[in-house]
């Protein structure tokens, strides 16, 4: 009989793990946390407990903390794809973007075990913005196992952003023929404007009345809803967004008391703060941000500023986010939150402006200029401003029904909680456009309003004006944008397809009697 040696730091680990599940399993994370550190006492290397450390670090919003385990775990010992995978995971939380890259780089198609392990890589390289590198990804998955529907799923996305609409339409399709009841691959069809949509209409509300689960009935009554507005079928299109809209809100934890808080706490930035020079000035590289309410126009300003020559399409991220967390210690959730804008008097602003632009260095790729769109970053607009005294802030307006109606109608992931209820978008407008006033105040000059009607009606004198207040020469590559095939991973993804079009204007009057509460809350006359 064979006998299997195990040392007594095997022994030791193996017992600290099995006392921190008991723990875990008695619901007590903090003193599950101290058997694990002693786990990783005796065994430095082992990657998933370093990552379940991180877990509850960023489950207590513990950032630092959190983020030292997960970059430790980097030099552990990754014994699967699984664990790469989970490994990648967590970075994303973080926001290391750059280290995610070289990883899927030193880990290529061949080397993962299976199909649903690259699709995996290829959600996670997305979501930082590779997107060269998920397609890659995507299609290796699809070229290892043509019917996986991860695979199908994944690549039908990579379709989208690229434009290849035929091709995302049949991934799709062969993914519903394995898993016929997938919500998010319905979703997906809706928005590709395809014919034939009666048919899926019926195959949709099949699956809606046999439905329970929140998430699912989001997805699909969102689909449902696209799928009748492309009809002309109104009246159903906004039951179905009704329906849509009270499943996803049920599956939010949003609390406008709380959002209220953190707008009153922006707004306590002064003048005085705002006139120190203490950022960093970078003379290779200078962010722009394009801001705004969500769907006010972000994504075809970044098209048209990323068709010039000297400007890189940096995309949504989360990276002056990151850069917060890191300042403060705090994990918050979202793009930032009260209790880091009340300890901002401590913070290394020249620090915080160095190492996002050292995060988003790679985005640039040589370029001088990055943009970075995400829509509600006009809530650090103070901390961007003081870390990075050379950046640039273009913030979109647009009507607000057009605005209000273009939230509803659209399903977001964590972003924009407040979108799936008419009174709640009017409560989180009104102190979007408080803030901004504030902002503006507060930093007099520094920011450049963009009407989203006059971009579209008149995109070349309005582009004109947007590359003179980035230091630009006008390029008419810039209005071109119908001409482009590189990503785009916004919920625009499909429109930017069709260039700059002028008839985005007003949708809401098809919708004007179920739309009267934003309506008259916001001061929009019928025309």
């Amino acid at each position: 009989m064979s006998h299997v040696m195990i040392s007594a730091s095997d022994a030791q680990f193996r017992k600290h793990l099995k006392r921190a599940d008991l723990y875990f399993a008695a619901g007590q994370q903090e003193t599950a946390l101290g058997s694990l550190m002693a786990a990783i006492e005796a065994n430095p290397d082992h990657v998933e407990t370093r990552l379940r450390v991180a877990d509850i670090h960023i489950a207590a919003q513990r950032h630092n903390p959190a983020r030292e385990q997960i970059l430790r775990a980097l030099s552990g010992h990754i014994e699967s794809p699984r664990v790469a995978v989970a490994l990648v995971r967590r970075l994303n939380v973080i926001s290391e973007s750059a280290t995610i890259i070289e990883i899927a780089k030193q880990l290529p198609l061949p080397m993962w075990d299976s199909a649903s392990s690259l699709a995996e890589m290829a959600t996670q390289l997305t979501m930082v913005g590779a997107h060269e590198l998920a397609d890659e990804f995507a299609k290796g998955a699809v070229a290892r196992e043509p019917t996986n529907p991860l695979s199908l799923s994944a690549l039908a996305k990579m379709d989208v952003f690229y434009g290849r609409f035929g091709d995302a339409a049949s991934h799709a399709e062969a993914c519903l023929s394995k898993v016929p009841d997938d919500p998010g691959t319905h979703w997906l069809l809706s928005r590709l404007r395809l014919p034939q949509a009666g048919q899926r209409v019926e195959r949709i509300q099949a699956l809606i009345d046999r439905t329970t689960e929140q998430g699912a009935l989001a997805s699909l009554g969102y689909a449902l809803h696209n799928e009748l507005h492309d009809l002309g079928d109104h009246e159903r299109a906004w039951g179905a967004l009704e329906l849509a809209c009270a499943a996803k809100r049920a599956k939010l934890r949003y609390d406008p008391g709380e959002n209220a808080r953190l707008f009153d706490a922006l707004q306590t930035w002064t003048g005085e703060e705002a006139s120190i020079i203490d950022g960093h000035v970078d003379t290779e590289l200078r962010p722009i941000f394009v801001v705004g309410m969500h769907r006010s126009g972000t994504t075809l300003t970044e098209r048209i500023l990323t068709g010039h020559s000297q400007v890189a399409a940096g995309g949504e991220t989360y990276d002056i986010t990151a850069a917060l967390r890191r300042a403060s210690g705090f994990h918050c959730l979202l793009e930032t939150d009260a209790r880091i804008v009340s300890e901002r008097a401590g913070f290394d602003y020249r620090r915080i402006g160095r190492e996002y632009l050292q995060s988003m260095r790679w985005r640039a790729a040589g370029k001088a200029f990055i943009t970075d769109k995400l829509p509600s970053n006009f809530l650090n607009i103070g901390f961007i401003l003081r870390a990075l005294p050379e950046a640039r802030v273009i913030r979109l307006r647009r009507d607000p029904i057009d605005v209000g109606l273009s939230n509803l109608r659209t399903l977001f992931s964590q972003a924009c909680p407040y979108s799936y209820d008419q009174q709640e978008f009017i409560d989180y407008f009104r102190r979007f456009e408080g803030l901004m006033a504030h902002w503006h105040a507060v930093f007099p000059q520094r920011i450049l309003d963009v009407d989203y009607h006059d971009l579209v009606s008149a995109p070349e004198a309005v582009s004109r004006r947007i590359a003179d207040y980035c230091g630009l020469e006008f390029e008419p590559s810039m209005v071109q944008i119908e001409k482009r095939d590189d990503a785009v991973a916004t919920a625009s993804s499909v429109m930017m397809r069709d260039g700059i079009r002028k008839d985005r204007g007003r949708v809401w009057k098809v919708y004007e009697r179920q739309l009267q509460p934003l309506i008259q809350a916001l001061g929009q006359q019928p025309a």
